[in-house]
């Protein structure tokens, strides 16, 4: 029984720690389809947070354990899809860690009175890390 407790833990800490899924904040009157879309299809995604702004659409992704060496490349990718879907948007999209933190911060805060300060910050901490 007590081998039986363990390993139901064991293997409801592991299901905990596959998390995937998109969460988008869109605050424009942009379709936001795509975006999740454009995400999901990608293998290598396991989480997203996009938020989207005024004329910004700002992505945080985290890729699967295995193709963390690809995280620029895969980024790349997701963000000429995403031009291709939203010429007219500002595209910035991130595999990195504090990119994806910092989003997340962004979407759950209440007010939208700092967004674009907060945007351009988070821009500038993504061009810091290239």
């Amino acid at each position: 029984m007590k081998k039986l407790s363990i390993l139901l833990i064991i293997l409801g800490l592991l299901t905990g720690c596959s998390e995937k899924g998109t969460y988008i904040k869109n605050t424009t009157s942009q379709d936001e389809n795509s975006v999740e879309k454009v995400i999901m299809n990608n293998e290598h995604v396991k989480l997203a947070k996009v938020l989207l702004f005024e004329d910004e659409l700002l992505a945080g992704i985290r890729v699967n354990t295995f193709s963390r060496f690809q995280k620029k490349s895969i980024a790349t990718d997701i963000k000429k899809k995403l031009e291709k879907e939203y010429p007219d948007l500002k595209i910035t999209v991130s595999a990195d860690s504090k990119i994806l933190l910092e989003t997340e911060k962004l979407i759950r805060k209440k007010g939208e009175k700092d967004y674009q300060k907060k945007i351009d910050k988070i821009k500038s901490i993504e061009k810091e890390q290239t």
